[in-house]
């Protein structure tokens, strides 16, 4: 059985001593075509550093086809891998043939200039991507695809055995984009050329890819096709927004579509929801909440909160206490008057200690004037309490028929289907 491609076991990198990504794990065996996908800041473009040996890893193994990549040089890591980058910038006009030659550099060894065999790669390169008619036109004055075009070229130049592509189509219309996908399909259907990608669009990386790596928080949380990885429950959980997937009927595809936005009559305009949050865990639900129009208020929380300068940036009004001080009477009092005049109340994902804990008395006190509670799972796995206070409130305002949510799409439904039934301004 032969080497895989490429292997991560239990490998963790980051940066500045912060790990984006720990133990992970996977393989990629000669001749796969496989997409990496995720939201941002979930450790793709690190996978791809990493892969390449740009971004050492810290613990873990990660080898080329059978070989640790520390072990490889410079020279013998351009033979196993090439990258396609999502844009290639360059500091002088060089030409398409000059750029598509920078591929055999690796191969000079002292040799100060190409070898003919090195022209033939060259050449071969420029006319499987099409771009053998620009060869003398400077690379700046080229189209986005016309670009990208050649620097597949570069990198076919390069005879790798597999390819890292970074995003490598993000900023491509839809006509280039597909163009690009189609050479990387032959590259990897002809020529047995092992291809990685980076993408954010969910159906050229369900179109193309036979296999799919889900990422979310450096954490590998789905691996397989297409259609066992992109499921509604998947994409809401770790996109935090609600999706349609359905099947292409012309090539069996998945495809998967945002749904549809709210409905003027299912905006929440005339709906008054209060937030209690902290940490920073409640910045998302206000954004999301003003931009569909509720009336948001917020508190109690702590002056210089980073939740506080969302609030105060949306033009949210939130009820404040002094900063590092414990929720006091006063400050209650004012937030349960709040709490009184909304139509729902939201519990954020917020970590409770002794300080705060109160606040989830204000859900209960909502409840007790018939107002809809909708509570963030995972309380216990966010108390900070000496006695788990915060754990057992969170029972009792279940027990006294609060709502739990996991993902934001999932919190946005429950609040439309609140919105059916509340009285408007």
């Amino acid at each position: 059985m032969s080497a895989p491609a490429l292997l991560f076991s239990d490998v963790c990198a980051g940066y500045r001593r912060v790990p984006v990504f720990e133990k992970l794990s996977f393989s990629i065996p000669p001749g796969t075509l496989c997409g990496v996908i995720g939201p941002n800041g979930c450790g793709k473009t690190t996978l791809i550093r990493a892969a390449t040996g740009l971004l050492p890893h810290t613990t873990g193994r990660v080898s080329l086809f059978g070989t640790d990549i520390r072990k490889l040089s410079a020279a013998e890591r351009a033979q196993c891998v090439g990258v396609v980058p999502q844009e290639l910038s360059t500091p002088m006009a060089f030409t398409v043939e000059a750029i598509v030659s920078m591929g055999r550099t690796h191969a000079l060894g002292r040799r100060r200039a190409l070898s003919a065999e090195d022209h033939r790669i060259v050449d071969q390169a420029m006319v499987y991507t099409d771009v053998m008619e620009m060869r003398h036109r400077p690379f700046p004055e080229l189209s986005g695809g016309e670009k990208q075009r050649a620097v597949i070229a570069m990198v076919l130049a390069q005879q790798p055995r597999m390819i890292l592509m970074d995003e490598a189509t993000s900023h491509l219309d839809i006509n280039h984009a597909l163009e690009v996908m189609q050479i990387v399909e032959r590259l990897n259907r002809e020529a047995g050329v092992t291809i990685l990608m980076v993408s954010h669009d969910l159906n050229v990386a369900a179109e193309f890819c036979k296999r799919l790596l889900l990422l979310d928080g450096g954490q590998l949380v789905a691996d397989g096709p297409p259609s066992d990885v992109l499921t509604e429950e998947a994409l809401r959980r770790v996109y935090h927004c609600d999706v349609r997937v359905q099947s292409n009927p012309a090539s069996g595809s998945v495809v998967v579509t945002p749904s549809p936005r709210l409905a003027p009559e299912q905006s929440g305009k005339g709906i008054r929801v209060h937030c209690i949050a902290g940490g920073g865990s409640g910045e998302e639900i206000m954004r999301r909440l003003v931009l569909c129009d509720y009336s948001v208020t917020c508190g109690v929380l702590n002056e210089g909160d980073s939740d506080g300068q969302t609030a105060q940036a949306l033009g949210i009004d939130c009820i404040m206490e002094q900063p590092f001080s414990a929720v006091s009477a006063n400050a209650f009092v004012a937030a349960e008057t709040s709490v009184q005049e909304a139509n729902a109340v939201i519990v954020c994902p917020t970590p409770f200690g002794s300080g705060n804990v109160v606040n989830l008395e204000l859900a209960e006190r909502a409840l007790t004037h018939q107002v809809p509670v909708f509570l963030a799972a995972g309380i216990a796995e966010r108390d900070y309490t000496a006695d788990k206070s915060a754990t057992a409130l969170a029972a009792r305002l279940k027990e006294q028929g609060a709502q739990e949510w996991q993902t934001t799409a999932d919190l946005f439904a429950l609040l439309v289907r609140t919105n059916a039934n509340a009285p408007t301004a």
